[in-house]
C-alpha cells in the first residue's frame, strides 16, 4: 500500500499554535483596524490602480499584517493539516481523502456563487478569503470527523 508521505506528528502542535491566533487576527487585519504599510522588494510589481511604480524587481508598498498572517495561515495550515496523526491507518486516510473531497466541492460551490452574485471591490475582499478557504475547511472537517469516531 503506498502511504501519503506527511509530516512528522509533533508539528501538529506547532501548527496549531500558528494557524489558530493567524486565522482570527488575519480576519481582524482585513478590517483595517491595524494598517501598517512597509516597503518590500517585489519579483514583479502590476500596481494596484495605478498608485506605484509598475515592472519587474520594483519596491511596494503592502499592508504588514494582512500579508504576514496569510503567509501564517498557510504554514500553520500546512502544519496542522498534513501531519501523522499518532496512530496513522487506513481509516485516517479514508478520513483525509474524504474531507479534501468535501473542502474542494464546499469551496468551489462558494466561488460559484460569489461569481454569480457579487461584484465590485466586495468580490475581491471575499475572494482574499475564499484563498484560504479549502485548507481552513479541510481542517476543520478532518478533524471534526476524527472527533467524531
Amino acid at each position: 500500500m503506498n502511504t501519503l508521505q506527511l509530516l512528522p506528528n509533533r508539528l501538529k502542535t506547532l501548527g496549531w499554535f500558528i494557524f489558530v491566533p493567524s486565522l482570527i487576527l488575519g480576519a481582524i487585519s482585513l478590517s483595517g483596524v491595524i494598517d501598517v504599510q512597509i516597503s518590500l522588494p517585489v519579483v514583479y510589481n502590476s500596481g494596484f490602480f495605478g498608485s506605484e511604480a509598475k515592472g519587474f524587481f520594483q519596491t511596494a508598498e503592502i499592508d504588514l499584517f494582512p500579508n504576514l498572517f496569510g503567509v501564517l495561515i498557510i504554514i500553520g495550515g500546512i502544519l496542522v493539516g498534513f501531519s501523522k496523526e499518532k496512530i496513522e491507518d487506513e481509516y485516517i486516510s479514508s478520513l483525509r481523502l474524504k474531507s479534501v473531497f468535501w473542502s474542494l466541492i464546499v469551496s468551489y460551490s462558494i466561488v460559484l456563487i460569489l461569481f454569480l452574485t457579487v461584484f465590485g471591490t466586495l468580490f475581491f475582499t471575499i475572494m482574499i478569503f475564499t484563498m484560504f478557504l479549502p485548507l481552513v475547511l479541510y481542517i476543520f472537517r478532518f478533524n471534526y470527523l476524527l472527533l467524531k469516531k
